[in-house]
């Protein structure tokens, strides 16, 4: 009797899930829907039901027959903020987009995690004017009520201009919660300054390709990313750096003021996390550590993950990199990526005499990941270059595209063959074998990595 009704069950059990074929969520009127998906806090699993029905990305467009006065950006974009309902994010539109005169269009959106993102790319863009702009973030009294229930953690501004960057200014200075700044694609932008009194921890200025210089004053910064053209850093009161990722673009001239770099150098010393490209340190930071003073008593001493990217991994390029690593004594992680659109330093036959590499110790460095490396025996190369020049012996891993993870190893001469056997450049015999899964986290992502 048992087994007829469990036999019944399960029949019933797979006509249900043969009937339900048809989409009926999508069938809601939006009222209905965003009111059912208000029950669950705003996740994962209810934003891809809100995008699978079209909720999530639902508009607001306001036009009338008439464009706004850019000078209502802030009172437009207030009542937003306002009218939002954290508790039922769904329940209105949580994505507006305003056509104001002179051509200019801005795209509001809220996101998970209480991220807001203003984005001006849509409008009109005319041959950019430079403009400077000042954030200020964080600065009000904290005992008193903030003028919106919804609290930035997370703010992006996207292709702000000489005509929005002042409302922008005057709207956001008055958040006071904002953890992350995202600055993308102001063209025309050439100085900025952001100050965080406190709460900001997070900067990010990318593809911002008119930034001549930087000015931060923050109390609790401790991730800066910067990408884009070569440009002056001063960095105030920042104490707590520990992540930085520096994306200079070929500065398209040779004599560079190495000493107005010497501050960033400075802030950046006590880092544990760090992207660099090889031509910054030979033409930029190099001349700054060689000195006397520097090259004795300067040490990037709490380091642990370095990200080296250059263009290539000939002998001059090995030899500017055991330079910066004599500065990494804590180093655990080293990786290198080889990019062949990355800017490339003359070499030392290019009427440049060739640069002597001192001894050095790297007893922390457990791991070298490689990427982007084309022939087998420049990894060989630089196994044997660390262990002469550091006495180090970390696990060396290639890894390739279209190709399992690989691990380097030292054979026995018996076991040598093909290419191994015939390298007059390399002292010992080595194979690529593929990586075993669980090393302890040593082959995993750099944090920088895409």
């Amino acid at each position: 009797m048992e087994e007829e009704q469990e036999q019944e069950n399960n029949s019933t059990d797979e006509t249900s899930r043969l009937k339900i074929k048809e989409d009926y969520i999508s069938k809601l009127p939006y009222e209905v829907l965003a009111q059912i998906l208000s029950i669950y806090p705003l996740d994962s699993g209810s934003k891809a039901v809100a995008i699978f029905t079209g909720l999530w990305n639902r508009p607001c467009i306001q036009h009338k027959g008439r464009t706004v006065k850019l000078q209502d950006f802030e009172s437009i974009i207030s009542s937003f903020l306002v009218n939002f309902d954290e508790n039922n994010p769904l329940k209105k539109p949580r994505k507006l987009e305003f056509h104001f005169d002179r051509g200019s269009i801005v795209t509001a959106s809220i996101g998970l995690n209480k991220k807001l993102n203003l984005d001006f790319s849509k409008g009109k863009q005319e041959f950019p004017r430079q403009f400077g702009w000042e954030i200020v973030l964080n600065t009000l009294d904290f005992a008193q009520p903030s003028p919106y229930p919804f609290s930035v953690k997370t703010l992006r501004l996207t292709s702000v201009n000489y005509l929005s960057c002042e409302l922008v200014s005057s709207l956001i200075n008055k958040f006071r919660y904002v953890e992350t700044l995202i600055i993308d694609k102001c063209n025309g932008l050439r100085s900025l300054k952001v100050e965080g009194l406190a709460k900001l921890t997070n900067l990010i200025v990318r593809d911002c390709v008119d930034l001549k210089s930087v000015f931060i004053q923050t109390l609790e910064l401790k991730t800066l990313r910067y990408g884009g053209p070569l440009c002056w850093f001063s960095l105030k009161n920042v104490m707590y750096l520990e992540d930085v990722m520096l994306d200079f673009e070929c500065p398209g001239f040779i004599h560079l003021n190495h000493h107005l770099y010497n501050p960033l150098l400075r802030a950046i010393r006590d880092v544990k996390v760090l992207t660099f490209h090889g031509w910054m340190f030979k033409d930029v930071f190099g001349p700054l550590l060689f000195s006397k003073q520097n090259e004795e008593h300067f040490r990037f001493s709490k380091l642990e993950d370095l990200w080296w990217v250059d263009s290539c991994m000939e002998d001059h390029n090995i030899n500017w990199l055991f330079c910066f690593l004599k500065f990494c004594t804590s180093l655990k992680r080293l990786f290198i990526t080889i990019d062949p659109r990355s800017y490339s330093t003359p070499s030392a036959g290019d009427n440049e005499r060739p640069i002597k590499v001192q001894k050095g110790q790297l007893r922390k460095l457990k791991m070298v990941k490689l990427e982007g490396f084309k022939e087998e025996e420049d990894a060989m190369l630089l196994k044997e270059r660390m262990l002469e020049v550091f006495g180090a012996e970390p696990r060396v891993v290639d890894v390739s595209q279209g190709m399992h993870t690989r691990c380097l190893i030292r054979i026995p001469k018996r076991q040598a063959f093909g290419k191994e056997k015939e390298s007059k450049r390399v002292k010992f015999h080595y194979k690529f074998v593929e990586e075993v899964e669980g090393n302890g986290g040593l082959c995993s992502k750099h944090p920088h990595m895409p």
